[in-house]
């Protein structure tokens, strides 16, 4: 196996000796149990979580190991569709499920509530999500439970925040990993007032709650438009329409 590209190969070839060389090398570190780095360089080892009978289930070889074959098998799915006539190794073995992670920018923004946005009133966005995709969405990592609850994570603790995506194809692991995608760069982009998924999570929080007042097709009392309340106005203040008529209720006029 080669370990130097040659350079006068083209970019299509370039990537195709890469994934070979890359498959090969993670197929023979997980054939002789040489999957777990140098302790220099390990992440901090999690909290132990023990399975029911009572084995430790997210020891150090068992996480790195995993690592490795998810990546393999990431590396496997694109040679198929880039390199002609591509075999799988011998020993590799299509997973069952297929699972992709979106890592959520809390440490970017940390004033953003990403959880709530991404898991809806009660778990209903979520629930949306999955049925439009056919994929299991799950939050992983810290800060996926919250502290106090006396609840346990399920041993990734010491992974940043993200959503776990499973589903038995890549089709609907990519749908869901877009939609998820989208949910996250809305809230970071786009301001309260107009988001519109904030904005229908609330209306039906409060729908759920029983507290929903239906006045969104009442007349802004500033502008006369429909949607927003006063105080949410983008308009210059309009004072005669600031004046209120205490017989009719109507705005622009006083009694007479």
């Amino acid at each position: 196996i080669p370990t130097v590209l040659p350079t006068a190969l083209d970019a299509r070839r370039r990537e195709a000796v890469a994934l070979h060389l890359r498959i090969h090398e993670l197929g023979a570190a997980l054939r002789s149990n040489a999957v777990v780095p140098p302790e220099r360089t390990r992440s901090p080892s999690p909290e132990p979580v023990y399975g029911a009978d009572g084995r430790r289930v997210n020891t150090t070889e068992s996480r790195y190991r995993r690592r490795a074959e998810h990546e393999r098998h990431q590396l496997i799915e694109r040679a198929i569709q880039v390199i002609p006539d591509f075999r799988p190794p011998a020993d590799y073995r299509r997973p069952t499920k297929i699972v992709d992670k979106v890592y959520i920018p809390i440490r970017e923004r940390p004033d953003i509530n990403f959880k709530g946005q991404l898991m809806g009133p009660r778990g209903r966005t979520q629930q949306k999500v999955e049925a439009d995709t056919g994929a299991k969405i799950s939050l992983r990592g810290r800060g996926s439970v919250k502290d106090g609850t006396g609840r346990t994570g399920p041993g990734n603790e010491e992974e940043d925040l993200h959503c776990l995506i499973t589903a038995d194809s890549e089709e609907k692991v990519a749908h869901a990993k877009r939609l998820i995608e989208t949910i996250i760069a809305v809230a970071m982009n786009v301001s309260e007032q107009h988001n519109d998924l904030k904005r229908n999570q609330l209306r039906e929080l409060a729908a759920l709650n029983g507290t929903l007042r239906d006045d969104e097709n009442l007349a802004c009392l500033n502008c006369g438009a429909l949607g927003h309340k006063r105080f949410e106005c983008p308009e210059r203040p309009n004072l005669i329409n600031s004046i209120i008529c205490h017989v009719c209720g109507g705005a622009g006029h006083i009694a007479r």
